[in-house]
């Protein structure tokens, strides 16, 4: 597999992350509703990731520690509030396209955005030092990868 940019590499990586968390909240919840969370929470990882190291490193050419500590840093806490959003949009997905009725309606999507972040508050607490670690070890994994790369090249 050829990956061309850091970004990508980065958002690969980064997923794994996701897909260890995800499946870890599975395996702790007691709660069927979370058996796909290492879906979401895969690729919340990975959009966060590859866009915030395309536009913060990657674009500008500044691959200084600061720039990946902080890229790393915003993607373990910015990747929570994307994986409960898109799981929002699923659950209204469901609820309103395909018909399955909960308790009750969800959340609608534009108040969901505020939403979210009670959710996030939790996660934080519980999985985000294991988000941040994982991309502070994926962000200098795929500087270590791609400078091996480049130097091939």
């Amino acid at each position: 597999m050829k990956i061309k940019s850091f970004s990508t590499l980065f958002g690969l990586l980064y997923s794994v992350v996701g897909i260890i968390v995800g499946l870890w909240v599975t395996y702790i919840s007691t709660n069927k509703d979370y058996d796909y969370f290492f879906i979401y929470s895969s690729i919340s990882g990975f959009l966060t990731a590859k866009l915030l190291a395309k536009y913060i490193v990657e674009r500008r050419k500044d691959f200084n520690h600061k720039n990946l500590i902080l890229v790393s840093i915003l993607a373990g806490l910015i990747s929570h509030w994307l994986c409960w959003y898109m799981i929002n949009l699923g659950l209204n997905f469901r609820y309103w396209a395909i018909g399955e009725h909960f308790f009750s309606p969800p959340v609608d999507p534009l108040r969901g955005m505020i939403w979210v972040f009670t959710l996030c508050i939790f996660s934080w607490v519980i999985a985000g030092w294991a988000t941040v670690l994982g991309g502070v070890f994926s962000i200098y994994s795929s500087k270590w990868i791609y400078e091996k790369k480049m130097a091939k090249n």
